[in-house]
């Protein structure tokens, strides 16, 4: 927990509530740079057999922690701005006609009904417009939507109210992720450089391509953290605690990935070899769509974030199964830190951050919020 005095124009409260525990980022800016202002970290307890699965548990849970967090001083304000998790949205790639802002909206709309079996208000419905692809001998825009319903929506408001936080913005998840790595394209030739963000924690996985500022796809798996904890109690006869303390120990121990592996981590890297091959598969599976519906695209290297993005096997494993140079995500590269106390002790890398980052940033004021993701009118917003 950190409270600094500082300078300058302090943004709203970075909320980020998920499998995991919570996490509170507030940031200032000053000029043209970006300090930390205050930050908050609070994990959530886990049974022997697994992440606690009950919703209301892990809301009184979340909600104690950021009341002690917001009492323990340190944040200013109660604005602020938290989002919804990829398992509480329904996303969808469509291709529609091309036509202007206002009748795409109104298409999307339409196709919400349609697909998703819920009615969706103006306010929770987003939509990427990905850009020109070939159907046949027609050319149609490929739209990403992302819906959320009534109840998930009220749920999550009702979550903040509890919190005594005012809310200025929802974002979904998959946003708030990609604006965190999107505010380091600002060179003219990164129009086109193509981003492969894949985000692996603990009970999902989620695969943001893009190219520039424009997103391309979205996807969600549950091959993450929590299968890969089973995969290890199973093949090594442990309790699913003794699994996650041992490649706790593993993450903390290996600072350095070219240090030669010990037999203890090799029995680990073998038993989740399994689920790093079928989530590389389901990676690699994004990787040929977006190719060929967007010719003449070349992903190149992945960044990895998400709390098993420190996992130097699971990092090796991805590489070799995709062929492809994967690399760890730094979301606060560039802000000064300061003394912050962000629940860590890999302060280099911090990638476990990267979502409460991305949240953060939204209303903090300069380039971080301008981009073609943020043009729609909608309050669920990128």
């Amino acid at each position: 927990m950190l409270g600094l005095r500082l300078r300058g124009r302090r943004g709203p409260i970075g909320l980020d509530v998920g499998s995991e525990g919570v996490r509170l980022l507030q940031l200032c800016r000053s000029g043209g740079k970006i300090s930390v202002a205050a930050a908050a970290h609070s994990r959530f307890p886990q049974n022997s057999s697994g992440p606690d699965s009950d919703p209301a548990a892990r809301t009184q849970l979340a909600t104690q922690a950021v009341r002690d967090a917001i009492g323990r001083g340190g944040f200013r304000g109660r604005n602020t701005v938290s989002c919804l998790r990829s398992d509480e949205l329904a996303i969808k790639n469509v291709r529609l006609p091309h036509m202007p802002g206002p009748e795409l909206t109104k298409a999307v709309a339409w196709e919400c009904q349609e697909r998703f079996g819920f009615e969706v208000a103006p306010d929770q419905v987003h939509y990427f417009n990905a850009g020109e692809v070939r159907q046949g001998p027609e050319v149609r825009d490929e739209v990403i939507i992302m819906a959320v319903s009534d109840e998930a929506i009220q749920r999550h408001l009702e979550m903040l109210e509890q919190m005594q936080l005012r809310p200025l913005h929802v974002d979904a998840e998959p946003s708030a992720l990609f604006r965190t790595y999107r505010r380091y394209l600002r060179r003219a030739e990164d129009a086109a450089t193509v981003s492969i963000i894949v985000d692996i924690g603990l009970s999902s996985t989620k695969v943001i391509v893009a190219r520039g500022g424009t997103v391309l796809l979205i996807r969600s798996f549950d091959i993450a953290g929590e299968s890969l904890n089973r995969s290890v109690a199973k093949e090594l006869g442990l309790s699913y605690g003794e699994a996650v303390n041992i490649r706790a120990r593993l993450h903390e121990s290996k600072a350095d990935a070219s240090e030669t592996p010990d037999q203890v981590e090799l029995s680990v890297v073998d038993a989740i070899r399994g689920q790093v091959e079928a989530l590389a598969q389901e990676i690699g599976l994004c990787l040929r769509y977006c190719s060929v519906t967007f010719r003449g695209l070349r992903p190149g290297q992945i960044t990895l974030t998400g709390g098993e993005a420190y996992d130097s096997g699971l990092i090796k494993l991805l590489a070799e199964c995709l062929d492809r140079r994967c690399e760890v995500g730094r979301p606060l590269r560039g802000v000064r830190l300061g003394g912050a106390d962000i629940g860590s002790d890999r302060r280099g890398v911090l990638t476990e951050w990267s979502v409460v980052t991305g949240l953060a940033l939204r209303g903090l004021g300069g380039q971080e919020d301008i981009g073609n993701a943020d043009r729609s009118r909608s309050r669920l917003s990128a």
